[in-house]
């Protein structure tokens, strides 16, 4: 949240990306809201807080702040797909691999790494692989294919760089014996 008390921009996002999703359901915002409930545990204290005019500040990106357990709970209720649950949790700036009351794995942290090493290192060359196309347009296998075109191309220059590095470090292995002698 702002120092002002304005919305933060995931906020916002979030907002847009469940008010796009409930219209491709065909979904009032009555009609969300019902299943909304139906996610929320009643002791929640989340759920006192739910309402019509909430769900009309989200989707209209006015609510401050949203918690993880609320999105995961929108994601339910949309029945959203992994890849849509996926693509709001990004829009609402939360890890995709994390669960609200679970602590990370090994695994989670892994994967953690290695997609921040892939969005630094290869984000260009997705880019232009994937080109005009729209990523929620394409198959699981296009997608899981480009990425792993993008990984390889990140290994790549990492190997690069490492052999660089071992010829760089060579030679001055060399230098500093020649200068001992």
């Amino acid at each position: 949240m702002a120092a002002d008390g304005t919305p933060e921009p995931a906020a916002q996002r979030c907002g847009a990306a469940v008010a796009r999703l409930r219209t491709l359901r065909k979904l009032s915002r009555a009609q969300l809201l019902a299943r909304l409930y139906d996610e929320i545990d009643p002791a929640d204290h989340t759920y006192e807080r739910i309402s019509l005019t909430w769900l009309a500040r989200l989707e209209n990106g006015r609510i401050v702040k949203l918690a993880r357990p609320t999105v995961e709970a929108l994601c339910r209720a949309l029945r959203c797909t992994p890849r849509e649950r996926a693509w709001l949790l990004l829009h609402a700036d939360r890890n995709v691999l994390a669960s609200a009351g679970d602590e990370p794995t090994e695994a989670d942290e892994l994967l953690t790494y290695v997609i921040d090493q892939l969005h630094r290192e290869a984000r260009e060359s997705l880019a232009a692989l994937l080109g005009p196309r729209r990523a929620c347009a394409l198959s699981e296998l296009e997608l899981l294919e480009l990425t792993a075109t993008a990984l390889e191309i990140a290994i790549a220059q990492r190997r690069e760089e490492q052999a660089a590095l071992r010829r760089k470090n060579g030679n001055d292995t060399i230098r500093a014996s020649a200068q001992q002698i």
